[in-house]
């Protein structure tokens, strides 16, 4: 194995290996600040609201993983700059979100959460192209299809912006900013299936043009 083979077949496990760490310590931060300064207890509206949200950052913490994830473990290729910066730009955000976790107003974790998302969004098509640019994996260009995992971040993006417009003026009950606050819980895990969905497809399809092509390569080496 040369030095560029090397580099190729390790770069996943260290962009996975970065990935991990920074999800973790996105957990470790949020356990931290429920210890330290979230209530709880007794469950009421006010708790319930925080427990939503510190659910909200567990599921979307755990399906960026997923999805960044797998999609970093289908590439063998030399790292680029962008690959080093689009693994911070998930876990990061998320961790600035852990401080606005559990406030007396939401609102403002409302608003992130939007622009979260435009973060998100434009990370997940960045590594879509850069995967799909590869020749072996040309048809994971389908994982960044307007109505593939892409669909929740653009439905995602102006309903939390409205939320959080709604909120701040006085428009949401108590019971309904409980709700909000749960509803990227679904969303995530929606995401989540329309990524494995899509994800497989691309992999069968991948699949099927390199046979194709080894098969066509022999008829070749055959017929010369």
């Amino acid at each position: 194995m040369d030095l560029e083979d090397r580099i190729k077949h390790q770069f996943p496990a260290l962009y996975i290996t970065l990935l991990s760490v920074l999800i973790g310590l996105m957990f470790s931060d949020l356990a931290t600040e429920a210890h330290t300064r979230m209530t709880l207890w007794p469950l009421n509206v006010s708790t319930l609201r925080t427990w939503a949200q510190i659910l909200t950052m567990g599921t979307n913490a755990l399906v960026a993983w997923i999805v960044f994830a797998h999609v970093g473990i289908s590439r063998l290729r030399i790292p680029s700059l962008a690959d080093s910066v689009i693994v911070f730009l998930v876990p990061i955000p998320l961790l600035f979100a852990n401080s606005l976790v559990g406030q007396k107003d939401i609102w403002p974790w409302f608003y992130y959460a939007s622009g979260y998302l435009v973060i998100a969004l434009g990370s997940w098509l960045w590594q879509v192209r850069m995967a799909s640019a590869e020749s072996e994996l040309t048809p994971f260009a389908r994982l960044g299809h307007p109505l593939g995992p892409a669909l929740v971040m653009y439905l995602g993006i102006p309903f939390y912006a409205a939320a959080g417009w709604a909120d701040s003026h006085g428009v949401f009950s108590p019971l309904t900013e409980v709700l909000v606050a749960v509803s990227p819980v679904p969303a995530a895990l929606s995401l989540a299936w329309l990524f494995f969905r899509d994800w497989n497809r691309a992999i069968g399809e991948a699949q099927a043009r390199a046979t194709e092509i080894k098969r066509n390569t022999g008829v070749a080496l055959a017929g010369a």
